[in-house]
């Protein structure tokens, strides 16, 4: 496979694992908004700024494509 033809496809599998990423991230902030203890509130900014940084790189992976 040539690296044109290539990098299309990596940048499709990119996109897909970063959008399961954000899934498995919803879910964490979610069951650390349930324990409402300290602990919780730490996993759930945690788990809210991982998530701004996926959000970040999923428009990068948007924005980009092959070269011609």
């Amino acid at each position: 496979m040539s690296r044109e033809a290539g990098l299309p496809a990596l940048l499709a599998e990119a996109r897909d694992e970063a959008a399961v990423l954000g899934e498995i991230l919803d879910l964490i902030f979610l069951a650390a908004e349930g324990l409402g203890d300290s602990h919780g509130a730490a996993l759930a900014r945690g788990a809210m700024l991982a998530r701004a940084r996926l959000d970040q790189l999923r428009d990068l992976l948007r924005d980009a494509q092959a070269p011609p």
